[in-house]
């Protein structure tokens, strides 16, 4: 009987002792609030883990859980906390942590971020191993929109009943492909104007370029003139605006599920920016005087030619 118990006993410490597994004494069950997660630019998404300890057969000791995780270089993952003690059958939250790392990356990008969560007895144990729970959630990245307008020479002179020509270029920031459209925030008053194109539609910056694209428009006026022989000396102020729409659509989450936002919300899916600009008409304007030029540049071409002749 001694001899009995006393094998018993020493397979029962084997199987507590020692580092070796081979044996699944249980298993980790984690299921994710989520399954799918949208970031944005400068903002960080949370998503909760339950996870419980469901021994296979007999358990009454705890166990240690290590999390970790596998995402690409575009993000940042972290959970919260990364190493707990978990009873058999009690449920523990981890929180999972998602933040863009860089901004080279294009809107609605999507990659996987998988979820390791491992299992160590605390009283070790040889021939015995906790099955691991793995997690694989889906991350998107949801647009930034951002756009400027410069011009090089916001200031420009003319004279009456001319042409003048402003060129801009609108620039995207943002790291989505955008529709701008231009129109004008302030008419300059009494000139005739003409945005050219007054849609553009402009790419994201890519990785690795250095500079960010654009597209050039221009702004043609015609300055005003009098019915008869004027002088005219005066300033004129105006503004163009331009709206850019961001193609790539934004999710967000309402009720535990991500759905496409109808709203327009300032540097998400559109932004708006304006421009200024001064323009001077100055000088005489005489009514048929290009006519006139012309008549006395063909009366002295013919002056000339009979003094050769």
């Amino acid at each position: 009987m001694k001899k009995e118990l006393l094998f018993v006993v020493a397979c029962f410490s084997i199987i507590l002792a020692g580092n070796s597994s081979a044996l699944s004494w249980g298993k980790i069950d984690a299921t994710p609030s989520s399954s799918m997660a949208y970031v944005e630019r400068y903002g960080q998404e949370e998503i909760s883990l339950d996870v419980v300890y469901n021994p296979y057969l007999v358990g009454f000791m705890p166990i240690y859980v290590d999390v970790s995780a596998t995402y690409p270089d575009w993000l940042t993952v972290a959970s919260n906390p990364q190493t707990f003690v978990l009873k058999p059958g009690e449920h523990y939250t981890v929180k999972v942590l998602l933040k863009v790392s860089k901004h080279d990356v294009v809107a609605g990008t999507s990659s996987t971020v998988e979820i390791s969560l491992q299992g160590r007895l605390i009283t070790g144990g040889a021939l015995r191993q906790i099955d691991e729970a793995k997690v694989t959630l889906v991350v998107g990245y949801n647009p930034f929109t951002e756009i400027a307008i410069r011009s090089v020479t916001p200031i420009e002179r003319t004279a009456p009943d001319r042409e003048l020509t402003f060129i801009v270029e609108v620039v995207n920031y943002g790291n989505s492909r955008v529709i701008v459209n231009l129109y004008p925030e302030k008419e300059p008053e009494g000139w005739n104007y003409v945005i050219s194109p007054p849609q553009v539609v402009i790419d994201p910056k890519k990785a690795g370029d250095e500079t960010f694209p654009y597209e050039t428009v221009k702004i043609t006026l015609t300055s005003p003139h009098g019915t008869a022989i004027s002088y005219h000396n005066k300033w004129q102020d105006f503004a163009i605006s331009a709206k850019a729409v961001a193609e790539t659509p934004y999710w967000v989450k309402k009720g535990g599920t991500w759905s496409r936002s109808t709203e327009e919300i300032e540097l998400v899916n559109t932004h708006t920016v304006t421009a200024y600009f001064l323009a001077k008409n100055r000088g005489f304007y005489i009514p048929g005087f290009d006519s006139i030029l012309l008549i006395a540049g063909i009366i002295i071409a013919g002056i000339l030619l009979r003094k050769r002749k």
